[in-house]
């Protein structure tokens, strides 16, 4: 039996597993287009709030892959969609919103009033997404912002971003001076929390015991998958995540080197 055989939908990490930077991991787009003319269901999850969707749809194009059932639920669409079903008349509320303008806009569309500079710190949301010039007035207003009572989101906690020059720091080290300055622990949208798979839930019909998450970090895709009770499949693209699996006490379900592997027997990925 072939590992895709297990599985009817597969949610897949985009950062390090379908591209790393503007570049494909080898073999994804393929890998990736085998798995829909299969008729498997591929929902992308990525915890990079970044961009808009549209660019998203824009990058995989380039790489080679594009389908009419594609779907990408992103950490920012899946917190919009978080607060639309959880909060009421959102229309006379205000957020301060730290992040991309992509990020700015999927929270706007949620009905809440973007503020800034001193209408900021009585805002009822405080939402956090890292970006590269975060500012120390940022993280002023919101610390100002939650000591006044505002509801505190983040679109997640990754440490660490993959780029061709290596890992650099992400949303969640820059999250944690806000935390630290103001005592409050930000609720999380991404993975490993279980926001997003409720999320993407909504968007197939098929059974737990049949869907699958790929990606490449033990803390956040498979300690989500698990937090979610679904299958996890690790994919191994970088050699540093060997010692970190030997030495976790995250362990998935399956191991793959590439999207390809999951075209072959489970005996042969087991020896």
């Amino acid at each position: 039996m072939k590992l895709i055989d297990l599985f009817d939908c597969f949610l897949i990490d985009l950062d390090g597993v379908v591209y790393i930077g503007d570049s494909e991991v080898p073999g994804s787009a393929k890998a990736v287009c085998d798995l829909l003319n299969c008729g498997k269901t591929v929902i992308f999850l990525t915890n990079n709030p970044r961009h808009a969707i549209s660019q998203y749809f824009d990058k995989l194009n380039e790489i080679g892959i594009e389908h009419d059932s594609l779907k990408i639920i992103t950490s920012g669409t899946a917190l919009a969609q978080h607060i639309k079903s959880n909060f009421s008349a959102l229309n006379k509320k205000k957020a301060y919103v730290i992040g991309s303008t992509s990020l700015k806009e999927e929270i706007g569309l949620t009905g809440l009033e973007l503020v800034s500079g001193d209408r900021a710190k009585n805002a009822d949301f405080v939402i956090f997404g890292g970006h590269p010039e975060f500012h120390y007035d940022e993280m002023k207003i919101a610390t100002l912002a939650i000591a006044n009572g505002a509801h505190f989101f983040a679109t997640n906690r990754d440490m660490v971003y993959p780029t061709t020059e290596g890992h650099i720091p992400a949303t969640g080290a820059m999250l944690t001076s806000i935390e630290a300055a103001s005592g409050k622990k930000a609720i999380s949208a991404g993975k490993p929390e279980i926001m997003m798979f409720d999320i993407a839930s909504g968007h197939h019909e098929h059974e737990k015991e049949r869907t699958v998450i790929i990606g490449d970090h033990l803390d956040t895709d498979i300690a989500g998958g698990k937090n979610a009770g679904i299958s996890t499949i690790l994919m191994i693209s970088d050699p540093k995540i060997n010692e970190e699996l030997r030495q976790s006490d995250i362990k998935p379900d399956h191991i793959i080197y590439s999207l390809n592997d999951l075209f072959s027997d489970i005996s042969d990925l087991e020896k």
